[in-house]
């Protein structure tokens, strides 16, 4: 086999791309894993089939990681349209969690793991037949919070 046609295959390994959605008020997280017909234990834990597609964060790119999912909303949709009512009815102010995981072949440990949070504008959006998700590295949670008075660091009013 050359170089050419060694680099142009494609793994045989099966490779598993798992999602995972995170919050408070939600009854149990919600996990999915792309393009699969059957339910997949993947580390432990069972993952729903969904027919999703991924935009994976850039590795290469000084800009911040963003994670784009779009998947039916025929069937993970609805349970993750229902989780969301849950939040708008709790007072928990908490951002939703996001995890991406990438198994090759080994179901037990994942090869790639990036934790992310939902993006605070145009974070989530509903269209007829499909839930698209935008994730980013940047919790929208801890935004415009300063910094809390420690008299140790902020000496100024000692004198007062």
């Amino acid at each position: 086999m050359d170089r050419r046609t060694y680099w142009a295959t494609k793994s045989p390994l099966p490779t598993f791309h798992a999602i995972t959605f995170e919050h408070p008020a939600f009854d149990a997280p919600i996990r999915l894993v792309a393009n699969q017909y059957q339910p997949v234990t993947l580390g432990g834990n069972v993952f729903t089939p969904a027919g999703m597609t991924i935009k994976a964060p850039d590795k290469k790119s000084d800009a911040q990681p963003k994670l784009t999912i779009a998947f039916s909303r025929e069937k993970a949709g609805r349970e993750f349209k229902r989780q969301m009512r849950r939040i708008a009815g709790s007072l928990a102010l908490t951002s939703i969690a996001v995890t991406y995981e990438v198994y090759l072949a080994d179901t037990d440990a994942p090869q790639v793991t990036w934790s992310l949070f939902v993006a605070e504008s145009n974070g989530i959006a509903f269209s007829n037949d499909q839930v698209q998700v935008t994730a980013t590295i940047d919790n929208p949670m801890r935004r415009d919070v300063g910094p809390i008075y420690d008299p140790a660091v902020f000496t100024g009013l000692e004198i007062l």
